[in-house]
């Protein structure tokens, strides 16, 4: 599965006025830490407070008129949910929301405001994508999928464009993977430039594309818990993102709880900024990795939903770790 560097500069082109270009800012103490020169691509500050109305717009605006008489269906553990309901709004279409029983408080306070059905199904994401893409097959229904769409994967894709931009010199990217569309994006964006290293993140409790693709094939979804909840559940049988991880990726770093927790901390410390446990997984690789020394190296932070009381116990634990 080939997706081009020109096919995303496209969709980049066709969402750039919807969306915000989030900046990329250098960050003097990892880079001390690590011995890389880092940066942080703030995409956690983006419209919707993740990365994924890139997706969710760049696969909406690639329907045909005619679709937008049907009913539209997603499935997601939150961040993708919410874009969801501001294209729902944004372009007036009427829409059900599949979300996992187990979806955090922060996440569904997220969603509250929009006006689309909730459907509670599943114990993990892909359980829940399951029942969505069959509920859509059955009804004849738009699909919005969070990460297995050629069109979301381009959209997600659109990051890259903006780190090529703003840093052209970029040796390394560290990026967090889940069901991979992001990441897959990111990949296709800069397979055509060999100097490029794309690097994987997840939390080793959830591991499931990196297991994968050593495996050789897609495996059933951990059933440990980790604090990165937008990294886990799993991947779909026959995902796109898998094939295009599986060819492009440069490696996996996976990282422990601990580290994650510690990674939150740095960046509220140091940069005066909240995220997600999922967001800090770049962050959380490369403060235990120094294989990165002297690169140009950007770490994409993917969304900002925490539950404050979470956060206020990860600060007071390992705020004065660095």
């Amino acid at each position: 599965m080939v997706i081009s560097k020109k096919e995303i500069v496209n969709a980049y082109k066709n969402i750039k006025a919807d969306i915000g270009k989030t900046p990329l800012i250098h960050s003097h103490k990892l880079s001390e830490i690590s011995g890389a020169n880092v940066y942080l691509k703030m995409e956690h500050l983006q419209l919707t407070n993740s990365f994924k109305i890139r997706g969710v717009l760049a696969k909406i605006k690639s329907l045909p008129k005619n679709d937008f008489s049907k009913p539209f269906i997603a499935a997601s553990t939150g961040n993708h949910a919410a874009a969801f309901g501001y294209a729902s709004e944004k372009f007036d279409f009427k829409g059900k929301l599949f979300l996992p029983e187990n979806i955090g408080k922060v996440k569904l306070n997220g969603i509250a405001k929009y006006a689309f059905e909730k459907v509670f199904f599943g114990k993990n994401s892909m359980e829940t994508e399951a029942k969505a893409t069959a509920y859509a097959k059955e009804e004849g229904a738009v699909l919005i999928h969070p990460y297995n769409d050629i069109e979301i994967i381009k959209g997600q894709g659109t990051i890259a464009v903006e780190i090529e931009e703003q840093l052209p010199n970029v040796d390394t990217i560290l990026a967090p993977i889940g069901g991979g569309g992001l990441i897959s994006g990111v990949c296709s964006y800069f397979s055509e430039n060999e100097k490029v290293n794309i690097v994987g993140c997840q939390p080793e409790n959830a591991s499931e594309m990196h297991d994968s693709i050593q495996a050789g094939k897609i495996v059933v979804p951990s059933t440990l818990n980790t604090l990165a909840d937008a990294a886990a559940g799993g991947i779909e049988d026959n995902a796109i993102t898998f094939k295009i991880c599986k060819e492009l990726l440069t490696e996996i770093k996976l990282v422990d709880e601990e580290a994650i927790k510690k990674a939150v901390a740095f960046l509220y410390k140091y940069h005066d900024t909240t995220v997600e446990p999922t967001a800090a997984l770049p962050v959380a690789a490369i403060l235990k990795d120094n294989t990165f020394r002297n690169k140009n190296v950007v770490l994409i932070l993917t969304g900002k939903k925490i539950n404050k009381e979470l956060l206020t116990e990860i600060n007071e634990n390992y705020g004065d770790y660095y």
